[in-house]
This record gives C-alpha cells, sequence and structure tokens, in this order.
C-alpha cells in the first residue's frame, strides 16, 4: 500500500538527517532540574536547543523532551478494549516503541529493550507504576493472537499487567497514530513477496535479549527489502505527568541497561519530588 497520508520517506529522511547528529540517547545535565522544567525529571538531551529549534520548526516529526505526549486512543488486544495514552497521566510513566511481528531485524530488540524494563520493574518495585506499550502499524497480519505469541516470544509477563500491545483497526489508523501523532516512519515494502520473509518473532532462543539489537533502523540497511515494511526505529518515554523525557531514535537506541537507568531515574526523581 503507497502511504495516503503523513510524510513520505523521502522527506522523512531528509528531516531526520538534518538532526541525527543530535539524537543522543540518555545524556543527561549534572542536575536534572538544572533546565527549570518543573515537569520532567532527566535534564536536557545533547544539543537541545538544536532539536527544539528543529522540531518547533516543523523539521523533525516526533515528539522531544519537554513536549506533551501525543494524545492517541488505540484498541488493546490484551485488556479487549481501547487503551488512551491520556489515562496514564497521574498513574504510570510510559514507554512506547512501534513494531510489526513479522520484523526480524529491529523490532524484537526494540520489544526486548521494553520487557528489561518489565523485569526491572520488578526489582525496582515499580510494577504498577509504568506501562510498557507496543504499537503495531501491521493490523492485518499482527492480530490478538499473533501479538500474544509473540510476546511470549520474548518473555513478557503478562500477569504483571503492565504491558500493552496497541494494535489499530487498519493500516490507515495506524499511520495516523504512529507516524502522524509520533513522527515514526513506516512504509510498506513494495519488493517484499510472498510469506517467508519477515516472519521474526524474537530471538530464537526465548532469553529476550534480541539477535539483532544493533540493526535498529530497517529503512536504512538491507534487511528491509526482506521483509514487508520499512520504518523507522523509535522509543518514547514519557513522565506520569504525560511529558516526554526522551525519545530515541535510529543508530542512537539506548542500551537495554541505559533504558533501564533512565526509567529509574525517572521513577525514582518522581518519588522523591523537589
Amino acid at each position: 500500500m503507497t502511504p495516503s497520508s503523513g510524510l513520505d520517506r523521502r522527506s522523512y529522511l531528509r528531516a531526520s538527517a538534518a538532526t541525527m547528529v543530535a539524537l543522543i540517547a540518555g545524556c543527561t545535565a549534572l542536575d536534572p532540574r538544572d533546565d527549570g522544567d518543573d515537569h520532567l525529571i532527566l535534564g536536557q538531551p545533547d544539543q537541545y536547543d538544536m532539536l527544539r529549534e528543529a522540531r518547533d520548526g516543523g523539521d523533525l516529526a516526533h515528539p522531544i523532551y519537554g513536549d506533551e505526549l501525543p494524545d492517541a486512543t488505540v484498541p488493546c488486544t490484551l485488556h479487549e478494549r481501547e487503551v488512551s495514552t491520556a489515562e496514564f497521566e497521574g498513574e504510570r510513566h510510559t514507554l512506547f516503541t512501534f513494531i510489526f511481528a513479522r520484523c526480524h531485524a529491529a523490532c524484537p530488540g526494540l520489544t526486548a529493550s521494553l520487557r528489561h524494563v518489565q523485569d526491572d520493574s520488578v526489582d525496582g518495585d515499580y510494577e504498577d507504576r509504568i506501562a510498557l506499550c507496543n504499537v503495531t502499524f501491521d493490523p492485518e497480519h499482527d492480530t490478538p493472537a499473533v501479538l500474544e505469541e509473540y510476546g511470549d516470544g520474548l518473555g513478557v509477563d503478562y500477569e504483571l499487567d503492565n504491558w500493552h500491545f496497541l494494535r489499530p483497526e487498519s493500516e490507515a489508523d495506524a499511520r495516523a497514530v504512529v507516524e502522524e501523532q509520533f513522527g515514526c516512519y513506516f512504509a510498506r515494502n513494495e519488493a517484499y513477496e510472498g510469506e517467508g520473509g519477515g516472519h521474526g518473532h524474537g530471538d530464537g532462543d526465548g532469553n529476550g535479549a534480541g539477535d539483532h539489537a544493533d540493526e535498529h533502523d530497517d529503512s536504512e540497511n538491507g534487511d528491509s527489502m526482506e521483509m514487508a515494511f520499512e520504518h523507522a526505529s523509535m522509543i518514547v518515554l514519557a513522565n506520569a505527568d504525560g511529558y516526554v523525557e526522551r525519545t530515541y531514535t535510529g543508530a542512537r537506541l539506548p542500551s537495554s541497561r541505559d533504558l533501564v537507568d533512565d526509567v529509574r531515574t525517572v521513577v525514582e526523581g518522581w518519588d522523591g519530588g523537589d
């Protein structure tokens, strides 16, 4: 399907290239509050001024540090109801990433990163203060059963009740949420043929670590030609007030350990107050 709305790949990549040097994940100032943002815990990321200029000028599609989390409502397959990003405000910090279950490159690593946060939420006793959201942009293939199996393969613990598979009703709805609201590019790969490719469900050994953790962006490597979609890679961390603390993208995605550290900082800083 040819995208009918939102940024096309060329314009997306042009905008992203203009600021890629600034997308440094997890880098904070020494004093998390030295920027005067009372509704944020983490300090400004490196090159924040450049990011802000690009964002405010319309050259950067995705939300950045200090932006309000996009207001979106999407059906949740695990809870059999619609979930709104706004419903977590005042209750839970949130992590969002955007995947399709047939992906065998970036998506297992993205999902595994959230799964490691889920593990840490148990160790750190904050499992009821975090919401982990995987948003599919391939609802035609990613049925509730497929997504549940995908999560099983990566070691997701559904009993903790903090994991959400969000499945828009159509690809058009997915585009409205994933690309237009969150600014995460995706497009069908017209070169993809048949059902033999792109069926990876996890890392193959059940440990959730992801065999392709370094292949973060399917739109910029050869693997995209073997899969149904090419897409940008993105993880968004927002606090319980609904403000973005970090947006990690592309080659600057954090390690699972660094992501856990950022989440812990937000959780503990929130609990500690000013």
